[in-house]
């Protein structure tokens, strides 16, 4: 399942990076292309789109992730 997601990722240990952290992602059910932008990309993100600000002091990149994707998707 994941081997078919990742060919789109390049070669070597980037793919062996991005492959793990895509089975984190589903895992937890998270989206991956919000997950890999990091906390200061999806930041910059949610307020180039929505004009709202994103708190990520002290939140974890899950916690940052799913109040993107709740913006994103809701």
């Amino acid at each position: 399942m994941i081997r078919e997601k990742v060919r789109f990722l390049g070669c070597g240990f980037n793919k062996a990076k991005y492959a793990g952290q895509m089975k984190y992602c589903i895992e937890h059910g998270l989206d991956f292309g919000i997950y890999k932008l990091g906390p200061r990309r999806i930041k910059k993100m949610v307020q180039r789109k929505f004009g709202i600000e994103l708190e990520i002091e002290g939140k974890d990149l899950l916690t940052i992730t799913r109040e993107a994707q709740e913006i994103v998707y809701n």
